[in-house]
């Protein structure tokens, strides 16, 4: 680990962290310290915390080289990462403060399996609980099949409700991850009582796959506020309209309401749009929507149907460089141009400088490979006016047998003119044999007439007056 922290430096003694106790405090303070950057969360909130000293802790912690044969590994082995949201989380969750995270540290074993949920950030919108599974027998082809939690609240209804589960295979034993709920009712209570289900298992091509489920019941409490503010901004382009009716705000998320509306036809093939957010340079901050977060409805409008589109939108925090939010409608090709999309390989011995077409979407050139042991960091020049569609890497690793190895963003740094500087990490990859496994496809239809801007500014005199 110490040629990705800090090179050229070594110390064997691999019991010096007996002797220095981290408290929770501690870690995410030696983790802000580490990371040096210094950013505000949201729009509203430009206070700086003040860190107690750790100095101590900051100087073992930068001078010592753990022993591990996998030393990208290690970095989740750290102090400062024993928060899983700080070491896999986005934007909004690794920023989290003390106050901003409850503590919930529940544990249930099953068959050999183990589960134990670490932390939850709740904000009234959005929900995220992070968690640890550790398995007897190695772990294959891991994947959750169902995540899902249930809040016993009068009238609740659960299609308002979107879920999804990130999760990391760390080691041939272990999984980290988290969960994440957005909850699109418009007041959601203080506090709550929530039964997180988990469902999964260790090899999902096997037939004798490791089926597990655990279901942890959680008290939890509003550990951020958010800020609703009223838009009501719209774009009519043709009989097409896309409305922005509200954002709301918080230390650790985002959410936007939004409608697009379209004539209604009969039998028409499903578009499923997307939508994304950029500022006021073009940087991409997320692509937040695919078809299924979508909810449809038909209306009758001066004696005409349309077809109506509706979602809560979760992005992550909004940082106080952001001037000016972008809010893009795309539409998503056919499926016949499916049969237009090329897959690609090449030897990630070879792949270093070279400029790897990827159709329409643009180009990918990897400017740097740092490989030790079983892991490796990759560093890579994106150039693309679709950059993270979906949310995406173009950067996709693939051995000899054709299992794919996706990687762990850690940096990404926007370049201006649709270019980004991206840097992952990539676990578990075998010695020899692995290639870069990229895809040259069309790309989306943008309806550029149906944008929506919306000022910082803008929002900051409507939250006053609210």
């Amino acid at each position: 680990m110490g040629e990705f922290l800090n090179k050229g430096k070594k110390v064997s003694n691999s019991e010096l962290f007996k002797e220095v106790t981290f408290n929770v405090g501690d870690r995410r303070k030696v983790h802000i310290l580490f990371e040096e950057k210094k950013r505000s969360r949201n729009f509203f909130s430009k206070g700086k915390r003040v860190l107690i000293s750790v100095c101590f802790a900051v100087i073992v912690l930068l001078t010592v080289n753990l022993l591990s044969s996998n030393p990208v590994l290690a970095l989740s082995k750290l102090p400062f990462f024993e928060s899983i949201f700080q070491f896999i989380g986005d934007s909004g969750l690794k920023g989290t403060s003390s106050e901003e995270n409850q503590l919930v540290q529940q544990q249930q074993t099953k068959n050999g399996i183990s589960m134990k949920i670490e932390e939850a950030a709740y904000d009234g919108k959005r929900l995220s609980i992070s968690y640890a599974i550790k398995s007897e027998k190695p772990i294959k082809n891991f994947t959750s099949s169902m995540v899902n939690a249930y809040i016993p609240l009068t009238g609740f209804q659960k299609e308002h409700v979107i879920s999804n589960d990130h999760f990391e295979q760390v080691s041939d034993y272990e999984v980290f991850g988290y969960s994440t709920f957005t909850y699109a009712t418009s007041e959601m209570p203080e506090e709550i009582n929530v039964d997180f289900l988990y469902r999964g298992t260790t090899d999902f091509f096997s037939s004798k796959q490791k089926q597990f489920k655990f279901i942890f019941e959680i008290p939890l409490k509003k550990t951020s506020k958010m800020d609703t503010i009223a838009i009501n901004k719209r774009q009519i382009f043709g009989e097409e309209e896309l409305i922005l009716n509200k954002i709301s705000v918080s230390p650790i998320s985002t959410a936007i309401n939004i409608e697009y509306k379209v004539p209604y036809k009969n039998n028409q093939e499903v578009e499923a749009p997307s939508i994304r957010l950029l500022d006021q340079d073009g940087r991409i901050i997320k692509n937040v929507t695919k078809g299924s977060e979508w909810t449809i409805k038909e209306i009758k409008q001066e004696n005409k149907w349309y077809t109506l589109r509706e979602a809560n939108l979760l992005f992550e925090p909004l940082d106080k460089e952001i001037k000016e939010l972008k809010i893009q409608l795309f539409k998503n090709k056919n499926i016949e141009d499916s049969v237009h999309t090329w897959i690609k390989s090449i030897g990630l011995n070879e792949a270093e400088n070279q400029i790897l077409g990827l159709g329409e979407r643009g180009t990918m050139k990897i400017n740097d490979i740092e490989q030790e042991g079983n892991s490796a960091i990759i560093r890579y020049e994106y150039n693309s006016k679709f950059a993270f569609y979906h949310n995406f890497s173009p950067l996709v690793l693939k051995d000899a047998t054709g299992k794919w190895y996706h990687g762990i963003e850690r940096e990404r740094k926007y370049l201006g003119n649709d270019t980004y500087i991206v840097e992952e990490m990539f676990l578990d990859l075998p010695k020899e044999k692995i290639a870069v496994r990229y895809l040259q496809e069309k790309a989306p239809e943008l309806i550029e007439e149906l944008e929506i801007k919306v000022s910082s500014d803008e929002i900051n005199t409507r939250a006053k007056t609210e």
